[in-house]
């Protein structure tokens, strides 16, 4: 009897020690521990996952929605400084407005003979006017500039490099009812252009048709329009490579 109470309390024993240990019926022993929920750590606390997002540059990286930013560069170069030369024994005269719009006294074609846009019109809208709602053309216009050009005189300008391009923004983001078309500052490519300026021998509408040249020997007329016979000057040039160059007029 005191064998059989002894083996009774030995098994009582082994029983409480491995209080996660059960018997199944058929006398196999079962684990009966609890197992952590997924997204815990072993003290029971969830656990975090990064996600990241990619995004194409057209949405927000978080929510999907069109991302209404302004496309254009703002990194635009390097710049190409042209010295305009007049050789001939005649005064010459240059505008620097067309149709409202400010306008450099050259044109630039590329190596196929296309023109390059490197001006913009007044009435074409940039994209950041056209998020801010600043879409439309001016109310007037003001006197057009006519840059003169003194025999043996010169005159500097700079190409920054930039050119435009016509966009479309998601339709969501003009600002005010503009449309979503608008020109883009782009980086030119690299390649061979031609500089293309145009002078002519008289200037009209204007009061005073004349101004008192700088040192360079040019001056700008404020106000008129350049015409008359026209005198043209090209000189070609390989972009990036060549930042200077002179456009002579003979």
């Amino acid at each position: 009897m005191n064998y059989l109470r002894l083996n009774f309390l030995i098994l009582g024993v082994l029983a409480a020690a491995c209080g996660d240990k059960g018997v199944d019926t058929d006398g196999t022993v079962t684990d009966t521990t609890t197992a952590e929920p997924p997204g815990t750590t072993t003290d029971g606390s969830p656990t975090t996952t990064s996600t990241t997002t990619d995004t194409d540059g057209t949405t927000a990286p978080t929510t999907g929605e069109p991302a209404c930013v302004d496309p254009s560069v703002t990194d635009i170069g390097p710049a190409v400084d042209v010295t305009l030369r007049n050789n001939g024994a005649t005064r010459l005269f240059i505008n620097l407005d067309h149709f409202c719009s400010p306008v450099l006294p050259f044109g630039l074609r590329d190596a196929n003979d296309v023109e390059v846009r490197i001006d913009k019109d007044v009435c074409e809208n940039s994209c950041d006017e056209i998020l801010s709602g600043g879409c439309g053309c001016p109310a007037g216009c003001g006197p057009s500039d006519v840059l003169q050009l003194e025999p043996g005189g010169t005159f500097f300008a700079k190409w920054t490099g930039r050119v435009w391009t016509d966009v479309t923004l998601p339709a969501e983001c003009p600002g005010d009812g503009c449309a979503p078309e608008c020109a883009a500052a782009t980086q030119a490519p690299a390649g061979t252009y031609t500089v293309v300026a145009r002078a002519h021998d008289a200037v009209v509408d204007c009061d005073d048709c004349t101004c008192f040249p700088e040192p360079e020997g040019s001056c700008v007329i404020n106000g008129g329009f350049a015409m008359g016979n026209e005198i043209v000057g090209e000189q070609e040039f390989e972009y990036p490579m060549h930042t200077g160059l002179d456009v002579v007029f003979e």
